[in-house]
């Protein structure tokens, strides 16, 4: 018998826990956590539930008005006549709005008549508040100018008060803070926020709201109180009275810009590019609450960190003990759970506790009782070096292989490939990975291997024992109805909160399943659990970034005054083509993608050329046709971009007869997806009216692409898009106004 090595007792005393504490204390005093930190609280704000923390009680809640893109395109050039603010005004009182306040930089006179009556809504009112700001300028020999934005002196007096729109911008960029009030000139001016809620509190909150307002310079803004969702209405249904008066009345609101040609976006703990009038609007529910003494995001005071740290070195302190494993359970089970869970406990009760020091803490005192924890895990290894041989090959294996024509790599391929070599490691009869929803769930996907010659093999799960795994979220043993003597092992995959499924193995009637059979499928269960939820993460990130996608795709339309839907239309006809010709599900992504950024290098062209009612000069036609080369370079940085999509952006204006630009390409040396995406642009193109052009009538447009086949374009898939547009145009077309129609509602 192999003698274990003995295990030396650990003697550390309580001098290292002291210096470590007071290191760690000095540590996070000067700072030195402070970049990790605002991350782990912008972490923690991200994933806050959606409910929310209710609206502050007793005080009203807020809604928002927002210039968004359509308003701007429905409406005049911008700035907007003041009378348009009047109606809103006007229109906001009607709907029972208790303040209105608008983030909306008014310091420029025009016209008298707008102005006035403007102001004569104003003081109708009495319930306005406008917005004011300064800004410092460096002048040479290092003296600094102060500019000060406030509204324009009879709109000043005709508002019930100013509010400070500035917010503090963090060292990494993001706004985090909302001051109480900001000096103007040597005026002292609240905060846009909380001089709103000053106006539409009732009488009776007023001297709740400037105690609360007096007891700190600045406040973290509570984001976690953009849940529930804020109401908001666009400004041109306000105007033209097409708005439902139930999400203003009772409220505060608040009325700014969202489009992003107003470049009033700032990257906050909630989102990377959030309206500075969502802003403001979370800053009032914070204030609110901070009103009524509810929970809002405040820094822990210094003091409270160090006491926090020198309990966490006491209770962690290395011990006298002999046992690596007491020592382990001594450190998870106290200093870690309570640093964890405490930490934890704080911030959702408000108070934004610095933890990247408290960590280090831990780690060194645990650090300090290693050595005695290592012979033990030393000795375990070795009494277990088959079983952890198995577990590498595994691990190994558990990378996504790339797929035999040399592709990318299939990630569902290094599930398959991990159960069946988890099979042959334990002599399973078979595995089975069922995959669950959110809510736990099965849903009918699922992964199941069988050994060579095993394809007979009655493989049945019982749904109730894996939904009891799942739940409990514990490894069950129970014996298969279908096969007698035989084990089933139950073991769920779960990751953080995530159920992400069950793993079932069957194993043989003469096996016993042992400690060590019992580990290997946990372990793989682990590794399994986590590559599925990369599989998830995988598609919301390629959600992620074909959002992001069409959003740019929108910029560049509302810029050339298209239609909101004409690279839609282009990347649902291209699909469905794409489709047609048995391409890849792959290829017609990369297509869908080219088609919604085709235009995107209209960015570079000058307004004075793009959106030109007349005839172009050979100049100007030739700063035109320079766009798809921009546009090429604008995206070809972006990372694992498909040649396809770039193919659609570059080569969407080569003809079939090689009298295209930019390149002159002529019959297949155009790209395919190329050549499909040119048909339905040109189709599109000449169906919608633009700046320079009525729109044709649906057999003219057929008459010109037909003209063009054989020159302008594919013969072939110009026979192809007829098919489809006949078959499946009018339904795509209504499906694609009713997802805009959705989009834009919300």
């Amino acid at each position: 018998m192999t003698k274990r090595p003995p295990i030396l007792p650990i003697r550390t005393g309580g001098l290292p826990t002291l210096v470590v504490v007071t290191v760690a204390s000095l540590l996070q005093m000067l700072g030195l956590g402070d970049a990790l930190d605002r991350r782990l609280h912008d972490a923690w704000v991200r994933m806050a539930p959606q409910s929310g923390p209710p609206p502050a009680r007793a005080l009203p809640d807020v809604a928002v008005v927002t210039i968004d893109p359509r308003s701007l395109r429905a409406s005049e050039a911008w700035p907007w006549k003041r009378s348009l603010h009047a109606r809103a005004v006007e229109r906001l009182e009607a709907a029972g709005a208790r303040a209105i306040a608008f983030d909306i930089d008014f310091s420029s006179p025009t016209l008298a008549a707008e102005d006035e009556a403007f102001a004569d809504a104003l003081r109708g009112s009495g319930r306005v508040v406008l917005a004011t700001f300064s800004q410092t300028q460096q002048l040479a020999g290092g003296a600094e100018l102060e500019i000060m934005n406030r509204p324009t002196p009879r709109l000043a007096e005709a508002a019930r008060a100013l509010g400070s729109v500035l917010v503090p911008i963090d060292a990494d960029g993001v706004v985090r803070h909302a001051p109480r009030d900001s000096r103007i000139g040597a005026e002292p001016i609240p905060s846009l926020a909380r001089a709103t809620l000053a106006v539409a509190a009732p009488d009776a909150a007023r001297d709740r709201i400037e105690d609360a307002s007096a007891r700190s310079d600045a406040t973290r803004i509570d984001f976690r109180r953009r849940w529930p969702e804020i109401p908001s209405v666009a400004y041109i249904d306000l105007l033209e009275d097409r708005f439902d008066p139930e999400r203003i009345a009772g409220r505060a609101v608040f009325i700014g810009a969202t489009a992003a040609e107003f470049q009033d976006l700032w990257s906050t703990p909630a989102a990377p590019a959030m309206p500075g009038v969502m802003i403001q609007a979370i800053a009032y529910r914070t204030a609110a609450a901070e009103a009524m003494d509810e929970s809002v995001l405040f820094a822990a005071p210094s003091l409270a960190v160090v006491g926090l740290f020198v309990a966490l070195g006491w209770i962690t302190r290395p011990r006298r003990t002999a046992n690596g494993l007491a020592r382990v359970t001594l450190f998870v089970c106290t200093g870690g759970a309570m640093l964890v869970l405490g930490w934890a406990g704080f911030w959702y009760a408000g108070v934004a506790m610095p933890v990247t020091i408290a960590f280090g803490l831990l780690a060194t005192q645990y650090a300090l009782g290693i050595e005695g924890l290592q012979r033990r895990i030393r000795a375990h290894a070795e009494a277990q070096e088959s079983s952890l041989v198995a577990l590498a090959r595994l691990g190994d294996v558990g990378r996504a292989p790339v797929d035999a024509n040399g592709g990318r790599p299939r990630p569902q391929a290094g599930l398959e490939l991990t159960i069946e070599l988890l099979g042959d490691v334990v002599g399973a009869r078979g595995v089975v990975l069922l995959r669950a929803r959110p809510n736990g769930s099965f849903t009918r996907e699922k992964i199941e291997w069988r050994p060579a010659g095993g394809e007979g093999e009655r493989l049945v799960i019982d749904e109730a024992i894996a939904s009891r795994a799942l739940e409990e979220r514990c490894v069950l043993e129970r014996m298969d109805a279908f096969e007698p003597g035989a084990p089933v092992v139950y073991s769920p995959l779960v990751a953080g909160n995530e159920c992400l499924g069950v793993l079932a193995v069957f194993c043989r009637a003469d096996q016993s399943v042992d400690s060590i059979r019992q580990r290997t499928i946990a372990t793989v269960t682990s590794q399994l659990a986590l590559t599925a939820q990369n599989l998830r993460l995988i598609d919301r990130l390629r959600e992620t970034f074909e959002s992001s996608i069409a959003a740019v795709a929108s910029a560049v339309e509302a810029r050339d005054g298209y239609t909101d839907q004409h690279c839609r239309r282009l990347a649902a006809f291209s699909s469905l083509m794409g489709a047609r010709l048995g391409m890849s599900d792959e290829e017609i992504r990369a297509m869908e993608l080219g088609a919604l950024l085709h235009d995107v290098g209209k960015i570079g062209i000058p307004d004075a050329v793009l959106n030109k009612p007349g005839r172009l000069t050979d100049e100007e036609r030739r700063h035109m046709e320079r766009h798809p080369e921009i546009g090429a370079g604008i995206v070809a940085p972006v990372v694992g971009l498909e040649e396809t999509t770039l193919h659609c952006i570059v080569h969407h204006h080569e003809r079939w007869d090689g009298r295209g630009y930019p390149e002159g390409l002529a019959r297949e040396e155009i790209p395919l997806a190329a050549r499909i995406v040119t048909i339905v642009d040109v189709w599109d193109a000449l169906s919608t009216a633009r700046p320079y052009k009525a729109a044709f009538s649906q057999a003219e447009v057929r008459d010109i692409l037909l003209k063009g086949r054989g020159e302008h374009f594919d013969p072939d898939l110009v026979d192809l898009f007829f098919e489809v547009l006949d078959d499946q145009g009018d339904e795509m077309l209504e499906l694609i106004a009713r997802t805009s129609a959705q989009g834009t509602n919300r």
